[in-house]
C-alpha cells in the first residue's frame, strides 16, 4: 500500500472532513483558449497494459477528438479523466484540470492537473472493491458463503443481536437489503443527523450500525447503506486475520500490479469500505477488465469466474431508480442504447462521476473521474452522444 489514499452521496471519515474543512480551496486558474485537441494513441508504460490506436480496435478517432474538445471547452465540466480500454487494448486516455474532493463550495476543494498519475478519490466504486475482496475471501475458504449469519462473525455484539436481526446474511450487505434504519439517501451530508457521519464518528461504529433498529425484514428491502460495507470488511479481517487493506494488497491491487493506491481510515483501526480509495484511472480500467475476463488477469486467476457473474447479475431490481435498473452485489446494472440497440453494462457508482463502465458484449471498458458533486455528471451522456457512436 502506498502514500494518499460514494453512489450518491457517501462521505468521507471524520479526521479527513476536519482537515479538509481547515484546508483552503485552492483557486481556478483563468480559463484560456485550449489548443485544438490531436489524438495520439495511451503511451505503453510496462503497468501491464498494452496500447493501441483507437482506429486499430475500430473506433471513430474524430468523435472521441469532438469529446476532448467539449471536455476543454467547458460543454463538460468536472471531467478530470476519460480512458476506454477495448479488445483488450488500452486505447484511450485523457486528463483534464479539476477540483480534487473538499469540502468548500460544490464539495470542491483545490485545483488539480490531474495526469496519468495522480490517484483520484473513487468514493463508492470503492464498495466494488470490497465485494470483490468478499469473493476472494469466499474462494480462498477465508468466508464459507453469502449465506453466512452475519452475527457468527460480530459475536463481540452479541446483546445487539435481537428480534429479526439474527436474519441478516453477508448476502443482504452485499445487495443493500439489511433492513437496518438508515437515512444515507435522506439526509444532506452536512447535516450532523446524517448517519454516515454519526457512524464514522463512533468510539465503536459497528456498534452504531448493529445497534439500528429493523425496519424491514432482511432480503426485502433495498435501501443505500454504507456501513454495511465496512461491515463487509470487518467480516474479511476477522475471518482471515488481515486487516481489508492488507487483504487487498495480497490478494487483489498486488496482483494486479496496482501500486499507487490509498485506503483511508476510520478511526484509528477500521479502513473505510464505503468509499474513498485513492486510484489511478488506468488501474480502476484494470479492475473492469478484471472483471470483463471472468476474474483472470494476464493469465492470473484473482477471482473466481463463479463469482462474477453473481456479483455482477441482477439479484435487486429498482424501478424507483432513474439512472440504472438493477443492483447486483455492489455492483450498479444499468442497458445503455446505441443506432437503435441495447447494450447491457454492469458499473461502479462513485459520488462525483466516478465510473468503471464493463461493456461485456463489446470488449470495452470505459472509466471516468470527475468532480460533479452537486450536479448531474455528464457520464452518461458523454458515454451516448460520442463513445457508443465511435464503435464503427
Amino acid at each position: 500500500m502506498k502514500k494518499i489514499d460514494n453512489a450518491y452521496p457517501t462521505i468521507l471519515p471524520i479526521f479527513l472532513l476536519i482537515m479538509l474543512f481547515s484546508c483552503k480551496t485552492g483557486d481556478n486558474p483563468q480559463p484560456q483558449t485550449p489548443e485544438p485537441y490531436s489524438y495520439y494513441p495511451p503511451e505503453q508504460t510496462g503497468d501491464g497494459w498494452e496500447t493501441a490506436s483507437l482506429q486499430e480496435v475500430g473506433m471513430d478517432d474524430t468523435l472521441i477528438t469532438g469529446l476532448v474538445n467539449n471536455i476543454r471547452n467547458q460543454v463538460y465540466t468536472e471531467v478530470h479523466a476519460v480512458v476506454i480500454v477495448k479488445d483488450g487494448k488500452l486505447v484511450f486516455e485523457e486528463y483534464f484540470g479539476g477540483h480534487d474532493f473538499g469540502m468548500g463550495a460544490n464539495f470542491h476543494g483545490r485545483f488539480v492537473q490531474f495526469n496519468r498519475d495522480t490517484p483520484h478519490n473513487t468514493h463508492s466504486t470503492t464498495k466494488s472493491f470490497v465485494s470483490a475482496l468478499v469473493g476472494i475471501a469466499i474462494d480462498h475458504g477465508f468466508i464459507n458463503s453469502v449465506d453466512d449469519k452475519i452475527f457468527d462473525y460480530f459475536t463481540r455484539y452479541a446483546y445487539l443481536n435481537t428480534g429479526n436481526k439474527n436474519n441478516i446474511t453477508i448476502r443482504h450487505l452485499l445487495t443493500m437489503t439489511s433492513g437496518f434504519q438508515w437515512n444515507e439517501w435522506d439526509v444532506s451530508v452536512r447535516e450532523a443527523e446524517y448517519d454516515m457521519v454519526i457512524f464514522n464518528q463512533s468510539p465503536d461504529p459497528m456498534a452504531y450500525l448493529l445497534g439500528k433498529p429493523l425496519v424491514a425484514e432482511p432480503g426485502t428491502t433495498f435501501y443505500y447503506n454504507g456501513a454495511g460495507v465496512d461491515a463487509l470488511g470487518e467480516i474479511i479481517r476477522i475471518s482471515s486475520g488481515s486487516r481489508l487493506d492488507n487483504f487487498s494488497e495480497q490478494f487483489l491491487f498486488g496482483p494486479l500490479g496496482i501500486s499507487n493506491y490509498e485506503w483511508q481510515t476510520i478511526g484509528i483501526h477500521m479502513i473505510c469500505g464505503h468509499g474513498d480509495v485513492y486510484i489511478r484511472p488506468r488501474d480502476m480500467a484494470k479492475f473492469g477488465y478484471l472483471f470483463l475476463r471472468q476474474g483472470d488477469w494476464n493469465g492470473n486467476r484473482i477471482i473466481s469466474a463463479s463469482w462474477v457473474a453473481e456479483s455482477t447479475r441482477e439479484h435487486v431490481p429498482l424501478p424507483q431508480l432513474s439512472w440504472v435498473e438493477g443492483y447486483g452485489y455492489l455492483w450498479w446494472l444499468k442497458t445503455y442504447s446505441n443506432a437503435g440497440q441495447d447494450i447491457d453494462a454492469y458499473r461502479t457508482d462513485g459520488w462525483g462521476g466516478q465510473h468503471i463502465i464493463v461493456f461485456s458484449d463489446l470488449d470495452m471498458i470505459v472509466v471516468f473521474t470527475g468532480a460533479n458533486y452537486v450536479t448531474e455528471p455528464p457520464c452518461d451522456t458523454i458515454v451516448n452522444r460520442f463513445i457508443l457512436p465511435a464503435l464503427m
